[in-house]
């Protein structure tokens, strides 16, 4: 007998399981045995089972899903000995042998098709070797001859039997007739048959009056499923002749999965059907509609009794009989389930006052989505003490777009003051940061252009530095090195036709010479010059272990190989890579399942696979196990569509049915059949989809909340809802006044956001952006957020003292000041602007960079060389100079501008180096002739010339009597003197050391209040231009960068702040005090 019992309640259904349980007992080491079709279903339905007992204990339960369980069935009633292990004919083990027959099904004129494909894709290559494009293709068929198997049994059976005929007996086009020919071949090498055809073959045998000897009374139970192909539809029909078969049904009403007198058994329902039923069943309920057709069927195939038991819940009439309004959620599911869902013979829907059981939330991208839910999920707690957050429900068809913002959002309880346990569900081992993760990254990069960020991305993996002994702190180190030891592209030579430059193995040799050899200019052993890395000697030990760990294994990963080969060399890679896994070596243990498993069905294959293969098929058989824990955990918890759509909840959200996005469309090719011929209870994505709007409705008990993005998050483009969501809203539109629809602002400080707006409450709970918007409020006016130097207090004096400083020392402080006194006053606060600052690059430099080239010539300048420098000999084995022609360019370059250098100090005169010291202050001045000579190799700017102006006020107290001072910088590709100082009267020059000594020190302790460039812009240009040159210095231009947007100036300013707020009068003066005594001394040299 076939038992069908319906109804729009699970717990309903579940209630009647457990009495059913308990009228007919299993014995008591018998085990039973509910099918279901997701992971959290089975731990729910073990929950309401055991609560609907009397012991309230329930135990020995088992949860099959149903394709494993009835081809269980199948193979034992069929076979005294069925096959064991994994399923032959499934997609990813059919793969392998597909790929085996490959190669002899191309030489068949039937073929034709394919290999043309083939040849555009692979050319010549070989089918031994297994690339991407092969692996898709060949997983593209197993996947289309698994859907054969389980939708077109018959025509499955017909190809075996030699004819080439479509799912309606008709011939199939001589382009589709290779798969006949493969199924064929395959059929040959294969073990066993298909599910679908041993099915068939099980419904025949009953079908003619065999029995099979039973040695399990219990009913075959199904609880919950929305869907089941055909075939298994009719083998459930078959066997109820000989054992019981009870299906416990989800359906949202009684009348809408009747039977359609005269409509044929492979028919899919038509668009007559979407104008015979009312209208949000019509819109969402194909899926559950054919699948009630099937059950009822033709009953051909239905050989043992039919019996049904209706249980359906109307709750507008219990809220009638509590003497309270139906809410618009009851009012729906009460039209559902009378089957008058458009309002045929109904009382008209009403929204009560307050009433907030359906609501939809037009939001501007998927970070306000998770803002606005939040807050309105916070604001349900708060109005109902019995709701806990164990009772809400977030599905989304886009989990792994949401994962990264939603910690951030429900993670925040300072910003809300309220911390909300919840729990992220239905992601995939390597979408966490994980052992998975890192094993795929590393055969992805297997065999393709490895480059630095792609390490930096490597040295990501937590367990992979755990196993090593490293932090984080050691992986970004090891990058930061790695750059500057010139590390860009490439495992090692090969890698880059022949030169080992910049890459992975080179880098790593220069760090290792390091440790033993000086760096030195020129010494560079085997074209490698050494380099000193940072840290301790065990540090850099781990370090070095690591990288040449990580080289050997990607060299291995690099070279393709046979199935058996890289699972026996995976295996060791883990080990020696992640050790033994640490806080996730459950994670080893799934990756070596997933190995075991793979090696059961292509062990014995030839093919050669290339490591970005490897992690595809990797990467999908550790995915199967995504989704079985973390739904029932006491928190909110926030899924995918599919595993939690029927389980009850008192709040249920639908987030993210963006056009698009939802519903899904799975995307078959072209010669796949289900694609060209559509039948009675084929699988549609879009359909299950559009169902779950459905089954969402039916489960939830107060509130049911969908959202989605509204607008585009980069470009703020109007952006439509779903489809089913519009039609969703046009048809309430018909009979609400007005829609349970609110559209949110972009800006989360909008004034509207912290407002009520009858009849809704104030869309935002956060504390944070009230406070922001509160101070908005209080003064429009009032000045932006400003840098470190307005707000942070004066460093407290050391409660030591200080040892006494020496003259050279005490210059050395007094110096540094002047030429970065904001720097100086951060690093005294143990802040370091632009220590991040250190991009990684992947791409070999084909040109030097102006700072570049100041370098390599200021290295040479003192001594200063007798013959022209042999830049290429110096900077060996460092990879600065570019490879080649371009290398040959810039010797050159560096060459015309050195002599351009030396000619021009020649004319200045001899050098030297003289001590000079006066009250407390002692240098080494550079000298040529009786003047002073600053030379700088780029184009000067502020600090040099506040250096040369401080030297000649020191040579000048001390009595020296210089002719004055020259700063040689450049001019385009040449040197010259730029500019001149003039000497003055020592006690002058005393006076204006003394000032400036008063100003360092008393702006130890606090930030120095102007930027050098605007500084000095405002001060140099004429009275009536001040301002604008200081703008432009502050501000930049298309040309030049703005002095705001140094680190060190906007971490101490503001990088927002306006001028008018920075030069303030105060500080004009200060900039004209400071470099006005400069500028009456000061001459620039024309060109």
């Amino acid at each position: 007998m076939l038992t069908l019992y319906r109804s729009n309640r699970a717990e309903l259904l579940a209630q009647v399981l457990a009495a059913q349980l308990q009228l007919e007992p299993p014995g008591p080491l018998e085990q039973v045995q509910v099918v279901v079709n997701t992971w959290p279903t089975s731990r729910w339905l073990g929950e309401q089972i055991a609560t609907g007992l009397s012991a309230g204990i329930a135990a020995n339960l088992r949860f099959p899903f149903p394709t494993s369980q009835l081809r269980q069935l199948v193979d034992r009633w069929l076979d005294a000995c069925p096959l064991t292990g994994p399923d032959p004919w499934r997609a990813q083990n059919l793969v392998w042998p597909l790929l085996e027959q490959l190669p002899a099904l191309l030489e068949q004129p039937e073929a034709a098709p394919l290999q043309r494909w083939l040849q555009q894709r692979q050319g010549n290559s070989s089918l031994r070797q297994l690339d991407h494009p092969l692996w898709q293709l060949a997983r593209a068929i197993a996947d289309a001859i698994d859907d054969y198997g389980l939708y077109r049994p018959a025509m499955l059976e017909a190809w075996l039997q030699g004819n080439g005929v479509d799912s309606r007996g008709q011939p199939l086009p001589p382009a589709l007739l290779w798969q006949p020919l493969l199924v064929r071949n395959l059929a040959q090498v294969l073990p066993g048959e298909p599910f679908g055809l041993r099915a068939l073959a099980l419904i025949r045998r009953l079908q003619q009056g065999w029995r099979p000897e039973l040695h399990n009374t219990q009913p075959l139970r199904l609880f919950g499923l929305s869907s089941l192909a055909p075939v298994q539809v009719e083998l459930l029909q078959a066997i109820s002749a000989c054992q019981a078969v009870e299906l416990y049904l989800l359906t949202p009403c009684r009348n809408l999965w009747q039977r359609r007198e005269g409509a044929g058994s492979r028919d899919p329902l038509s668009s007559d059907w979407l104008l015979e039923v009312p209208g949000l069943e019509a819109r969402f309920g194909r899926l559950g509609a054919e699948f009630q057709q099937l059950l009822e069927g033709s009953g051909e195939s239905q050989l043992g009794e039919w019996r049904e038991g209706d249980l359906f819940f109307a709750p507008a009439a219990v809220a009638a009989e509590q003497g309270r309004p139906a809410s618009l959620l009851e009012q729906l599911q009460e039209r559902l389930a009378s089957g008058n869902a458009d309002g045929e013979a109904a009382q008209a829907l009403q929204a009560p006052p307050g009433d907030s059981s359906l609501e939809f939330h037009a939001c501007p991208g998927r970070l306000r989505q998770l803002q606005v839910l939040r807050d309105r999920l916070l604001q349900l707690l708060a109005a109902d003490p019995s709701l806990e957050p164990r009772d809400i429900l977030v599905m989304t068809p886009q989990v792994e777009a949401f994962a990264p913002l939603v910690g951030a959002v429900f993670g925040d309880s300072s910003a809300t003051g309220v911390t909300l346990p919840w729990r992220l569900t239905d992601r995939s081992q390597q979408s966490e940061a994980g052992i998975s993760q890192g094993l795929l990254e590393l055969l992805q990069l297997g065999g393709e252009r490895f480059t630095a960020s792609a390490l930096e991305r490597l040295l990501a993996c937590t367990p992979l530095l755990e196993a090593q002994g490293l932090t984080g702190d050691d992986a970004a180190a090891i990058s930061r090195v790695l750059q500057e030891a010139g590390f860009r592209w490439g495992l090692d030579g090969a890698d880059r036709g022949g030169d080992d430059s910049h890459s992975l193995e080179w880098a790593l040799d220069r760090l290792v010479l390091g440790l033993v050899l000086p760096e030195q200019p020129g010494l560079a052993p085997g074209n490698c010059a050494p380099l000193a890395m940072e840290g301790s000697v065990e540090q850099q030990q781990r370090w070095i272990a690591l990288l040449r760990a990580l080289l050997q294994q990607l060299r291995w990963l690099g070279q393709p190989r046979t199935p058996a080969q890289w699972i026996a060399g995976l295996r060791p890679l883990l080990s020696a890579l992640f050790g033994e896994g640490g806080e996730r070596a459950w994670e080893l243990q799934s990756i070596h399942a997933a190995l075991a498993d793979w090696k059961a069905v292509a062990e014995a294959s030839a093919l050669e696979l290339a490591a970005p293969v490897v992690a595809e098929l990797l990467g999908e058989r550790l995915s199967e196990g995504s989704g079985r824990f973390g739904h029932r955990s006491g928190a909110l918890t926030i899924s995918a569509l599919e595993p939690m759509r029927a389980i009850p909840h008192k709040v249920v959200v639908l987030m993210g049915l963006d056009a698009g996005a939802f519903p899904r469309q799975r995307q078959r090719p072209g010669f796949h059949l289900l694609e060209q011929q559509r039948q009675l209870g084929d699988p549609s994505s879009g359909d299950q989809d559009r169902y779950v709007l459905l089954e969402s409705l039916l489960s939830a008990r107060q509130h049911l909340l969908v959202s989605w993005s509204n607008r585009d998050e980069r470009t703020g483009e109007t952006l439509e809802a779903s489809t089913p969501v519009r039609q969703w809203l046009e048809w309430l539109s018909r009979e609400l006044p007005q829609l349970p629809l609110r559209v949110h602002c972009a800006n989360p400080l909008e004034r509207a956001n912290f407002l009520p707006s009858d009849p809704w409450p104030p869309a935002s709970c956060d504390r944070r952006l009230l406070q922001a918007r509160q101070q908005l409020e209080q003064g429009l006016a009032a000045p932006p957020a400003r840098g470190l130097a307005f707000s942070a207090m004066p460093a407290p004096p050391p409660q030591e003292a200080e040892p006494a400083a020496t003259p050279e020392q005490t210059w050395s402080a007094l110096r540094r000041w002047l030429e970065q006194p904001q720097r100086c006053w951060l690093d005294d606060l143990g802040l370091r602007p632009r220590e991040f600052d250190h991009p990684v690059l992947d791409r070999d430099a084909l040109e030097l960079g102006e700072r570049e080239r100041a370098t390599l010539l200021r290295q040479q300048l003192d001594p200063l060389p007798p013959a022209l420098p042999d830049w290429q000999q110096l900077e060996r084995g460092t990879g600065l100079i570019p490879p080649r022609a371009a290398g040959e360019l810039e010797v050159q370059q560096l060459e015309q501008r050195w002599l351009a250098l030396s000619s021009c100090l020649e004319v200045l005169g001899e050098p030297q180096l003289r001590q000079v010291s006066w009250d407390g202050l002692a240098a080494e001045l550079p000298w040529r002739g009786r003047q002073l000579v600053l030379v700088h190799t780029a184009k000067p700017r502020t600090p040099q010339r506040l250096v040369l102006w401080l030297e000649l006020l020191l040579a000048c107290a001390a009595g020296l009597a210089p002719t004055g001072a020259a700063l040689v910088g450049r001019d385009g590709h040449r040197f010259r003197v730029l500019e001149r100082l003039e000497a003055l009267p020592a006690s002058a020059a005393a006076a204006q050391l003394e000032q400036l000594r008063q100003w360092h020190h008393h702006h130890r302790l606090r930030c120095w209040p102007l930027p050098p460039e605007t500084g000095w812009a405002y001060a140099a240009a004429a009275e009536h231009r001040r301002w604008s040159a200081a703008l432009g210095a502050w501000e930049g231009n298309a040309m030049v960068r703005g002095e705001r947007r140094d680190p060190v100036q906007a971490v101490c300013f503001g990088a927002d702040l306006p001028l008018e707020q920075l030069l303030t009068p105060e500080r004009q003066a200060l900039a004209l005090e400071l470099h006005g005594p400069l500028l009456e001394r000061r001459q620039e040299v024309k060109g």
